[in-house]
C-alpha cells in the first residue's frame, strides 16, 4: 500500500492528470481512479455507464485487473449494485454495510462490499454513471468531509472530461460528413459545369448559359460556406505568422467584389491559421459588397489603442439594435444567401480565442473590429 496522501497532496496530483494535454480520456481516468483509490484507502475504484431503462451497469474505466471482482468492461444488473441508490437518490457512502443495514440488500448479497463510496456523473444534462470507490472490508471510520470533496472533485472533472470527450467526437463526424457531403455535391456540380462549357463551344454563349453559371458558381461558394460552418467549432492548435495586408490583397482578388474599392490603411503581422484566416476576411469582404453595393468603398488596418485589425465598410451599417444578432447562423437579408457568412466570421474569432465587435464606421457603414490578437 502506497504512503497516505494529504487532502493538499492528493488535489495537486489530481489537477496534473487531468491537466495532462498529451493523455487520452481513458489514461486520465484509470490514473484519476488510482489516485482516489490510494487517498481513500480502498481496494478499488471505477468509472460506470448505466442505463436505467435497461438496468445494466458497465465499467469503463477500473482499477481492478482484468482478472478481478469489477475489471474495465464487466456488466452487472445495475440492481446487484449500490450505484442504483446513488443515480437514483444523489452521493452515497457505505464505511461497514453489514453494519449499517444493508446486509439484506440485494448488492450487498451479490458482491460483499463493506465500503462504497460513489458520486453521480451527468453530461448534457442526463445521468451517465457513476464515480464510485470500493472495498470488500469495512472502513475504522466514515468518509470525512474532505474524502467526500475530493470524491466529488474527481467525479466533476472526469464529467468535464466525458463533455469534452463528446463534443469532440461530434466535431470529428460533423467534419466527415461535410467532406463526404461537400464531395457528393460537387461531382453533380462539375458535370453540370462541364456541360455547360460544352453547349458554349458548340453553341456560343446565351443569357441562359450565363445564368447557369452563375447559379453553380453560387452553389460552389454554398459548399464553401456548409464546410467552414461544420469545421468553426475546431480550435485553432496551428498558427503562423500572417501579414495583414498580404492575406487582404489576397482575399481582394479571389471575392467577388465588382466596382467596390479597397483601402488598405496600415499592416500589421499577426499570429493566426491562415486557411481560416483567409475565410474571414473572405466573408467580410462579401458581406460589404453584399450589404453595401458594387461601389462600396472597405477599408482594412491595424487597430491603433488595441492587438487587432479592422474591417469597415461605406455601405448602410447595421442598426444598433440588430448587432448582437448578425452573427447567428441563419440571419441574412440577401434572397440567395443561408446566413452563414457572419456565422463562420464568428466562429474563426472564437476558435482563435480572439473578440469581435461591430459598429459605426466614420462613413457610417459597419466596422467590424477584431480583438485579443497576438501581434507579430
Amino acid at each position: 500500500m502506497s504512503e497516505p496522501l494529504s487532502p493538499e497532496e492528493a488535489r495537486h496530483e489530481l489537477y496534473q492528470i487531468m491537466n495532462d494535454e498529451q493523455a487520452s480520456f481513458e489514461g486520465k481516468a484509470e490514473r484519476a481512479l488510482s489516485l482516489g483509490r490510494q487517498y481513500l484507502g480502498v481496494e478499488n475504484g471505477h468509472l460506470t455507464r448505466i442505463d436505467t431503462d435497461s438496468d445494466y451497469w458497465k465499467a469503463i474505466a477500473s482499477t481492478d485487473p482484468p482478472g478481478g471482482q469489477f475489471p474495465a468492461g464487466l456488466l452487472l444488473d445495475l440492481g446487484t449494485t449500490y450505484c442504483r441508490r446513488t443515480v437514483e437518490e444523489g452521493p452515497m457512502t457505505l464505511h461497514h454495510a453489514g453494519e449499517q443495514g444493508w446486509d439484506d440488500d440485494q448488492a450487498y448479497e451479490a458482491h460483499e462490499l463493506e465500503t462504497y463510496h460513489g458520486t453521480t456523473l451527468i453530461v448534457d444534462e442526463e445521468p451517465y454513471g457513476t464515480v464510485c470507490f470500493v472495498d470488500n472490508e469495512p472502513r475504522g471510520e466514515p468518509f470525512s468531509e474532505e474524502e467526500t470533496m475530493f470524491a466529488e472533485l474527481l467525479s466533476r472533472m472526469l464529467e468535464h472530461e466525458l463533455r469534452h470527450q463528446r463534443t469532440r467526437e461530434q466535431v470529428e463526424r460533423l467534419d466527415q460528413f461535410a467532406s463526404v457531403v461537400s464531395h457528393d455535391l460537387r461531382n453533380p456540380l462539375g458535370i453540370a459545369q462541364g456541360n455547360i462549357d460544352l453547349a458554349r463551344e458548340q453553341q456560343g454563349d446565351s443569357e441562359a448559359l450565363a445564368t447557369a453559371g452563375r447559379a453553380l458558381d453560387r452553389m460552389e461558394d454554398l459548399i464553401d460556406d456548409v464546410l467552414a460552418m461544420a469545421r468553426q467549432s475546431q480550435d485553432v492548435t496551428d498558427t503562423d505568422i500572417v501579414e495583414l495586408e498580404s492575406v487582404v490583397d489576397d482575399c481582394w482578388a479571389t471575392v467577388d467584389t465588382s466596382e467596390a474599392t479597397l483601402n488598405v490603411a496600415s499592416d500589421c503581422a499577426l499570429q493566426a491559421d491562415p486557411q481560416r484566416f483567409q475565410q474571414l476576411v473572405e466573408n467580410l469582404f462579401r458581406n460589404a459588397v453584399e450589404h453595401g453595393g458594387d461601389d462600396v468603398t472597405v477599408e482594412v488596418g491595424a487597430l491603433p489603442d488595441a492587438d487587432g485589425f479592422y474591417v469597415e465598410d461605406s455601405g448602410p451599417g447595421v442598426p444598433e439594435d440588430k448587432r448582437d444578432d448578425i452573427f447567428e447562423t441563419g440571419v441574412s437579408e440577401s434572397e440567395d444567401g443561408l446566413g452563414l457568412g457572419l456565422a463562420i466570421v464568428d466562429g474563426v474569432v472564437s476558435a482563435h480565442g480572439w473578440e469581435i465587435t461591430v459598429t459605426e464606421g466614420e462613413q457610417g457603414g459597419a466596422r467590424f473590429e477584431i480583438s485579443a490578437v497576438v501581434i507579430g
